[in-house]
């Protein structure tokens, strides 16, 4: 079974590497990039393009293949085929890069929506294929009324035609095929980089559930101490019953809440298992350092600009011009094919002939013009979709880049790094509270601030990687450009 696996990889991989070339392109990318964000962290923010190298082609945002990604996974795959199996990746912590490489490979709607390429690469195929195909016509009429020519002698004929395209209609075929083929791969590309924002949200709202449930846990477990020393001094009559009482309800309560906690931290990670393509019975570890990284601050305006690039806006760009060869195609079809070819003709009285023939359609009736506006309110439609698709993409860009700043200011206030563990302040104060030096409502309610406080650095590191969730989606940008791992700090 993994030397199956291993070979499917490696072939994915290298059909995605190579791809097939298209002809001859003025308006379209060749080629479609492939979503790596699992690269090595970089100092600036930078493209996704420009961290994989591509190379400009006609325009800015017309950009190199590559599937660098795959590739390297592909190459882990080999080296070390259980690198990326539950068991592996759980004894080592699940990290998001290991996530994201997981999902990329292993999500079975990206692998049914990747063979959707090799479609549109045989459809190019056809396209590139002239029709040159003669066609022969042979006839024989043995049987005369008075035949002059003697004995034996009948008319027939063979005629050989060939249809010759007169208004280069072979172009525009290969222009729409291949415009079609890079719509494929931006689509694919945009399913890859909605995979890998999904990664992160289910990654992110698993980090933030154990978070939850981390302080319920912590919570509760003081709070049958805080009891246990509470009856302790009722025996001893340093307390009193209403204090033992309070403090039972608080037990009952947290035991509850973390449960809850509990159960809440199982579901998400039963969707990033299933998201992963795990068993729902594996073993999974995240990662704790995400707690600890160092946000940096993002450029709305190269958001903006990485927004005009995004795949889901090229594919659309690229069906703009599908429509646009389709448009060429129909005003070429309205000249006639020619159809020519020698002919060679004996007739009954023994006499040879040799000559040519032509024939062609005289566009009287339907001269092309109606095909040729319903391909034209085509372009139309799907350049201003295009066009109104970009302009969204902006604004999107725009606005998760706004409520990035936004929670990333949230969680600068706090002062203290997020922790799930209950304070040394409050830990003196407990302490204070079994010399009798301190009342059990002023720990009660100096442990309720302090879990409050902690519950709210929770959420907003929850909303700012939920931030970082909508600039990945609405960008491309890799995660490295926006977070500093804590393995990196100085």
């Amino acid at each position: 079974m993994k030397m199956r696996q291993t070979g499917l990889v490696l072939t994915l991989a290298l059909t995605l590497a190579i791809g097939c070339r298209s002809p001859r392109r003025t308006h379209h990318p060749q080629h479609a990039p492939r979503i790596d964000t699992v690269s090595q962290p970089q100092s600036a923010e930078i493209s996704l393009a420009e961290q994989r190298g591509a190379t400009p082609a006609a325009t800015a945002a017309e950009l190199d293949s590559a599937a660098s990604n795959i590739l390297q996974v592909a190459a882990a795959e080999l080296e070390d085929p259980t690198k990326f199996s539950p068991d592996s990746v759980a004894s080592t912590r699940l990290t998001i890069h290991h996530a994201i490489e997981l999902g990329l490979v292993q999500n079975p709607d990206l692998i049914a929506l990747r063979q959707a390429e090799g479609v549109g690469a045989t459809t190019l195929g056809v396209a590139k294929t002239y029709p040159f195909n003669p066609w022969v016509q042979v006839q024989t009429t043995p049987y005369q009324k008075a035949p002059s020519g003697g004995p034996g002698t009948t008319t027939h004929y063979v005629l050989l035609m060939q249809q010759l395209q007169l208004a280069n209609q072979q172009q525009y075929r290969e222009e729409a095929a291949s415009a079609g083929l890079n719509s494929i791969r931006w689509n694919v590309l945009q399913a890859e980089l909605l995979n890998v924002a999904q990664t992160e949200r289910l990654y992110f709202i698993t980090v933030y559930q154990r978070g939850l449930r981390d302080l319920a846990k912590v919570n509760a477990e003081n709070n049958r101490q805080l009891l246990a020393i509470l009856q302790s001094q009722l025996e001893a009559g340093q307390a009193t019953a209403a204090d033992v009482a309070i403090v039972r309800l608080d037990v009952r309560s947290t035991r509850q809440q973390q449960k809850i906690a509990e159960a809440n931290l199982q579901t998400a990670m039963l969707d990033l298992k299933r998201h992963l393509g795990w068993q729902p019975d594996a073993t999974m570890d995240l990662d704790e350092d995400v707690l600890r990284w160092t946000w940096r601050p993002a450029e709305s305006s190269r958001m903006v600009e990485l927004a005009s690039s995004r795949p889901d806006v090229m594919a659309a760009r690229a069906d703009a011009d599908t429509a646009r060869a389709n448009t060429s195609l129909a005003n070429a079809a309205r000249t006639p094919d020619l159809q020519l070819g020698p002919i060679y003709l004996r007739d009954d009285f023994g006499v040879t002939f040799l000559g040519f023939r032509a024939q062609m359609d005289l566009p009287v009736v339907n001269n092309g013009i109606p095909l040729l506006r319903q391909r034209e309110a085509e372009l139309c439609q799907r350049t201003m979709t295009s066009q109104q698709l970009a302009t969204r993409a902006k604004l999107e860009a725009e606005a998760a880049a706004n409520r990035y700043e936004r929670a990333r200011g949230l969680l600068d206030e706090s002062s203290s790094p997020i922790q799930t563990s209950l304070p040394v302040e409050l830990q003196r104060l407990e302490e204070q509270f079994k010399a009798g030096e301190v009342d059990i409502l002023r720990v009660l309610q100096a442990r309720n601030s302090l879990l409050q406080n902690q519950r709210a650095d929770l959420d907003a590191l929850q909303e700012l990687m939920l931030a970082v969730v909508a600039v990945t989606a609405t960008t491309g940008s890799p995660l490295e450009t926006l977070v500093v791992p804590a393995v990196l700090q100085p």
